[in-house]
């Protein structure tokens, strides 16, 4: 029962409920294109991969399957009383990550990536967002049901057809938006569709497809299908293009000399005559690599061909084959163990194929990235029937501009794991590297400054170079850093803007080693003395290039060259506070760390203000100074402090808006008891940007 030759039986797949049953017969109809069950094992089976208890093969199996390995199950009468169902599906995707966005880095360059692929379980589109982390899994609601996901040239769009490969049959085309408040469909009706595959032709952007996928053993049949084209441009297609006859689905190269398709013969296009490579054998998961060496990757039954090249026996699929563009077989990369290969395809990025693993059981369970540069192979996703893999890397990926830089440490300013002092640093940081040659004024401190200032409304700098770097829970400590080694050495930095969070002097480095420990840029950026001697050439593409916050957190961090943007009304009737008395030491602290960022400017030729933002005037009332305290007595020493540096330094200026809670500013201009909204923000920066207009520069 486990030899010889698979044996096709009369259920239909489907998958199992955690119950028992009698006379179970299988899924009630194989779900859309009917799958059947495959028994045991053949004489192609390694005795590893042999089993009684198999139910599928590494093909789709139908009710029209043939193949030399398959024979039937026969049994005499009908089954009493049989049962089928299939196991309740779940609402949405199983999978999960097993590679990081940074380990993904390390392999092409960037974290700008997209991994589409279908997840058979559900019957939905599934991608992978690295670019804000490799657990940003989410569903494409599609018209039709999904099958090779293909992912456009830009990474904008995503294609995909109604039926697998080895399938004969009407496919339809559908293109669909990335974008998910873009819910269009758009529907390719013209002829059968299968696999489609993107590609950029004299500036056009095209779709390449055969008019079938099914199997390409009979000639007359074959040829009877075509290879075509057609554009996809300002959401409409354009006119097809016939190629040439027969259905090349596995790939065009650019100059249109070569065409590879499959199932169940690897036949070839090459100038315009079609030939059958690999000796005849049985070949599957053709890809014609997209680049100039016309390379062609497939997978095999362990043939004959095959065997040779190996020097050893093999089971179905349990390498990838590679030819070059004659044919002629030059690399072969074997799977992990316990698994074979199947939906193999080569991704945008020179070298690296893309490809589902098959477990001992039949089921697609990983998504893996294929290294053909050493035969290594990277872990990407895992689950239980993961189909069609597709990964697009951006074309304006960034390699580091020499050897003697750490992919996984330059540039990194956010991990998956980060916290949100973290993630809205990130976003800080990109916006510091990408402005560094034209910002004036820096403005940085607490949330208060992050949601309290708007670079925008500065009219002193013509409203483009001032760029708020704040971040919440940053303290003095954090904010004489940052001074010191990333904004004074900007070189055209006139104006430092930071917050006087007075009501916090009663505490030291709060937080700013735990952010700055918990990502390696940091320490990367110090070790190399804060880039005095010279910054990598393309440092911002490198820093862009790493895993970043969701576009919603990135707008609301980022909103008018870094401003918080707080939609919040009001503060409470009862102010809250964290009352901590005053300590003469931590104070000490704060003011010598406010002293040193004021020296320091000057020695670059700086001017520092300092900003005290308002807070509810209920906290005065309450008899304590704002949220942290101190005593209104306690605060009258910091504030003397603060005032006698304004009058004895040339540099600094002091802009009090909270006025010991007796100020202007109304419940309708805040978010809470000690953050302004974005009215608030612009009646503070209003203020601000009078005061900047009257110092000298």
């Amino acid at each position: 029962m486990a030899g010889n030759a698979m044996e096709w039986v009369n259920d239909f797949l489907g998958a199992f409920q955690d119950t028992s049953v009698s006379n179970f017969i299988g899924s009630p109809d194989g779900g859309a294109i009917g799958m059947r069950i495959l028994k045991g094992g053949s004489f192609r089976s390694s005795a590893s991969n042999m089993h009684i208890y198999s139910r599928g093969d590494v093909y789709t199996v139908t009710s029209s399957t043939k193949a030399d390995y398959v024979g039937f199950r026969l049994a005499l009468g009908p089954i009493p009383d049989g049962n089928s169902f299939d196991a309740e599906k779940p609402n949405s995707s199983t999978a999960k990550a097993l590679a990081s966005s940074q380990e993904l880095k390390l392999k092409v360059g960037t974290t700008l990536a997209r991994l589409a692929f279908r997840d058979d379980e559900i019957g939905k589109i599934v991608v992978v967002e690295y670019a804000i982390g490799s657990n940003s899994f989410f569903e494409i609601q599609t018209k039709s049901d999904p099958y090779h996901p293909n992912i456009s040239p830009n990474g904008q769009w995503i294609a995909y057809t109604t039926l697998p490969e080895g399938i004969s049959g009407f496919k339809s085309l559908y293109v669909q938006p990335f974008n998910a408040a873009d819910t269009s469909v758009f529907l390719y009706s013209q002829t059968s569709a299968a696999e489609p595959r993107w590609k950029i032709q004299g500036g056009d952007t095209l779709i390449y497809f055969a008019t079938d996928g099914g199997d390409n053993t009979n000639e007359n049949p074959f040829f009877k299908g075509k290879t075509a084209a057609v554009s996809f441009s300002k959401k409409n297609f354009g006119e097809e293009i016939l190629l040439f006859n027969g259905s090349y689905h596995g790939g065009v190269s650019d100059d249109g000399s070569l065409a590879v398709t499959r199932a169940k013969l690897l036949r070839a296009h090459i100038g315009g005559n079609d030939t059958v490579w690999y000796h005849g054998k049985q070949a599957c998961n053709v890809s014609l690599a997209p680049d100039s060496t016309k390379r062609v990757l497939f997978l095999d039954f362990g043939g004959k061909t095959g065997r040779e090249f190996v020097s050893k026996n093999y089971t179905p699929h349990e390498y990838i084959l590679i030819a070059d563009s004659t044919g002629k077989l030059v690399q072969a990369i074997p799977a992990p163990d316990g698994y074979t290969f199947d939906h193999t395809e080569w991704t945008n990025v020179p070298d690296l194929i893309v490809a589902t693993l098959v477990n001992a059981d039949g089921g697609h369970s990983r998504i893996v990235l294929v290294d053909t540069r050493d035969s290594s192979v990277l872990h990407l996703v895992e689950g239980n029937e993961l189909w069609h893999p597709s990964l697009w890397v951006s074309p304006n990926r960034n390699r580091l501009p020499s050897d003697k830089y750490a992919a996984d440490s330059l540039g990194i300013y956010m991990t998956e794991t980060s916290s949100i002092g973290s993630r809205i640093m990130k976003v800080k940081m990109d916006l510091f590297w990408t402005n560094r040659a034209k910002a004036q004024i820096a403005i940085t401190g607490s949330s208060r400054t992050f949601a309290g200032v708007d670079p925008a409304l500065l009219t002193t700098t013509g409203n483009t170079e001032a760029f708020n770097y704040s971040y919440s829970g940053q303290d003095m400590a954090a904010t004489e850093f940052l001074i010191a080694n990333y904004y004074l050495p900007l070189e055209k930095l006139k104006t430092l803007v930071i917050a006087l969070n007075l009501d916090r002097w009663s505490y030291t480095d709060e937080a700013f080693q735990t952010l700055y420990n918990e990502v390696p840029g940091y320490i990367y950026d110090e070790r190399h003395d804060f880039w005095q001697n010279g910054v990598p050439s393309n440092m911002a593409e490198i820093v862009l290039d790493n895993i970043t916050p969701e576009p919603n957190e990135y707008n609301f961090y980022c909103y008018h060259n870094g401003l918080y943007r707080s939609i919040m009304i009001g503060y409470g009737d009862t102010p809250e506070i964290t009352f901590r008395n005053y300590d003469t030491k931590a104070a000490q602290f704060n003011q010598e760390k406010l002293l040193s960022i004021i020296d320091l400017a000057n020695s670059y030729g700086v001017n520092v203000v300092g900003v005290i933002f308002p807070q509810s005037p209920r906290y005065i009332s309450n008899g304590t100074w704002g949220r942290y305290g101190p005593s209104l007595e306690d605060a009258k020493i910091l504030l003397n402090f603060v005032n006698s540096l304004a009058r004895q330094k040339s540099n600094f200026y002091v802009l009090d808006e909270y006025k010991n809670g007796k100020n202007d500013y109304s419940m309708q201009v805040f978010a809470n008891d000690d953050h302004l909204n974005l009215l608030g923000a612009e009646k503070l920066t209003v203020r601000l940007d009078s005061l900047l207009q009257k110092i000298p520069q």
